[in-house]
C-alpha cells in the first residue's frame, strides 16, 4: 500500500474511533447528569437511575463494538487490506 492510501486509511480509522469514543463519553458521563429526576423511582428494588444507567450503558457499549467491527471491515475492504 502506498503512503497516501495508508495515511487516508489511518485518518478514517482515527475519525471512526473519535466518533465512537465521543458516543461512549456521552452515554457514560453526560447521561449521569440526567439521573437525578429518575432517583425518585425504583425498579426491582433498585433506584431507577442506577437501573437505567447500568442497562443503557452496557447495551450501548455492545452496540458500539459491533458498529466498530462492521465499519472496520468496510474500511479494510475499501483500502484492500482485508484478511
Amino acid at each position: 500500500m502506498d503512503k497516501k492510501k495508508l495515511e487516508a486509511y489511518h485518518r478514517e480509522n482515527i475519525r471512526l474511533i473519535t466518533i465512537l469514543l465521543l458516543i461512549w463519553f456521552l452515554v457514560s458521563y453526560v447521561g449521569a447528569l440526567f439521573a437525578k429526576p429518575l432517583s425518585k423511582f425504583s425498579l426491582f428494588g433498585f433506584p431507577m437511575h442506577y437501573w437505567v444507567s447500568a442497562q443503557v450503558s452496557v447495551i450501548t457499549f455492545v452496540i458500539l463494538i459491533f458498529v466498530y467491527a462492521f465499519a472496520m471491515n468496510r474500511l479494510d475492504q475499501k483500502y484492500g487490506v482485508e484478511e
